[in-house]
């Protein structure tokens, strides 16, 4: 029995081991939230390097960096606001985050505005990942979290049914418990320019029955 437990824990603890995965990140990238979850002081090695399991992983990450501004002779910090960075990890062993090449200061001010990182594993291939603005992010999860909250209701429609007052009554409800303003600019943002100029139609319509 004594040699079964050992025999389990062994393989668990192989288990952790070869699941893990090393993320490195460079020193010019300052991390504050690791999948929802606020990264604590020391949580970081100097060379901040955070161990990973595989699937979806988001990263709350700021660039910061100092450089010379020949102009006045002196140096400058450079830093962007907070984004969100997204991607999933497979069989991966190790893997690097970094900004892509910033040489001088024109190129850290750039940056700063719009960001673009590479990801690369242990054989330098490049792993998908998608940058997204945190003000974003935290509108979809304030939205996901208001929906699940309420929990809408399940109705069966045929084609051409009009909605039910629960539906109406559902939609009211998502509506009183978010911001709308941040709402609108999101899906503003996410829309293609046919949609946005459709929408712009339907504004000056409705300005026009006001009148």
């Amino acid at each position: 029995m004594a040699y079964l437990c050992v025999s389990a824990l062994l393989g668990c603890f192989l288990t952790f081991k070869v699941s893990a995965i090393e993320l490195i990140i460079t020193d010019d990238l300052v991390v504050r939230d690791l999948d929802d979850k606020a990264v604590e002081h020391g949580f970081l090695s100097q060379k901040q390097t955070i161990q990973l399991t595989t699937g979806e992983h988001t990263l709350v990450i700021k660039y910061k960096d100092v450089f010379e501004d020949l102009d006045f002779a002196e140096e400058r910090l450079i830093t962007s606001d907070y984004f969100v960075v997204k991607f999933n990890l497979a069989d991966q062993k190790k893997l690097i985050l970094s900004t892509i090449n910033i040489n001088d200061l024109a190129a850290a001010e750039r940056f700063s505005k719009d960001p673009e990182l590479t990801l690369l594993d242990e054989h330098q291939q490049s792993v998908v990942l998608t940058l997204e603005k945190l003000s974003d992010y935290e509108l979809t999860k304030q939205v996901t979290k208001v929906v699940n909250d309420l929990s809408i209701p399940v109705v069966a429609q045929t084609k051409g049914e009009t909605r039910t007052k629960d539906e109406l009554t559902f939609n009211k409800q998502v509506i009183e418990k978010i911001d709308v303003v941040p709402m609108l600019k999101y899906w503003w943002d996410k829309a293609s320019q046919d949609d946005k100029e459709s929408f712009l139609l339907i504004i000056n319509e409705n300005m026009e029955i006001k009148k």
